[in-house]
């Protein structure tokens, strides 16, 4: 029997053109400072969290990763505005996890539509896990740990990914088929851990 996982999900990947918003906050407007950072922070800390894995750590990363997007206002050149803090957050969390040293573990789900070629069901919110996701997730390399986040929870697709990740499609194809099945391999682990009065009343 398939094993379907409820994804916290970010909504509106996209996000807007915000020129004017960003052209404030590089001239220093503390106002459009506080904007900004109430617009992207919550996509930055699920990049953070995702990438490093523990929530001190993304709490450190996500605070300099918005100072980073701080900074780099004045590099803003139109498009989504979401994508573009995205980006700097992918970024200022992997050069923290390469030099923390993170952790590395575990995930698995099914395959990907773009990557098998064939549709998927989106995941059953009734259907229960041992586990929260958000352990799963922790519990992954860094580098499948973050494809599989900005694949189901940002709503990125490969080509995009492979841009914000800085590797080809191939690859990112690869870390998420990968990702997926550490994730089912350890949810089927737990659920056959799980007393049978348990999981027969999930």
């Amino acid at each position: 029997m398939p094993i379907a996982t409820t994804w916290p999900t970010v909504t509106e990947p996209r996000g807007p053109q915000s020129p004017e918003l960003l052209l404030r906050v590089a001239e220093g407007d503390t106002a459009a400072q506080d904007c900004l950072v109430a617009l992207v922070r919550r996509r930055v800390h699920t990049i953070a969290l995702a990438i490093m894995g523990h929530a001190a750590d993304a709490e450190d990363t996500t605070q300099c990763a918005l100072v980073e997007i701080l900074g780099s206002a004045h590099t803003y050149r139109g498009g989504s505005l979401y994508a573009w803090a995205d980006r700097i957050a992918v970024r200022t969390a992997a050069r923290h996890a390469r030099k923390r040293r993170v952790r590395a573990a575990r995930i698995d789900v099914s395959a990907d539509p773009e990557h098998s070629g064939t549709d998927s069901a989106p995941p059953a919110r009734d259907e229960a896990i041992a586990r929260p996701i958000l352990e799963y997730l922790s519990e992954l390399p860094e580098a499948r740990r973050t494809v599989l986040v900005l694949r189901h929870v940002m709503g990125y697709c490969i080509d995009e990914i492979a841009e914000l990740t800085a590797t080809s499609p191939n690859t990112v194809k690869d870390r998420l088929l990968q990702a997926r099945r550490q994730v089912r391999r350890s949810i089927r682990r737990d659920l056959v851990c799980l007393p049978a009065s348990t999981r027969s009343s999930r």
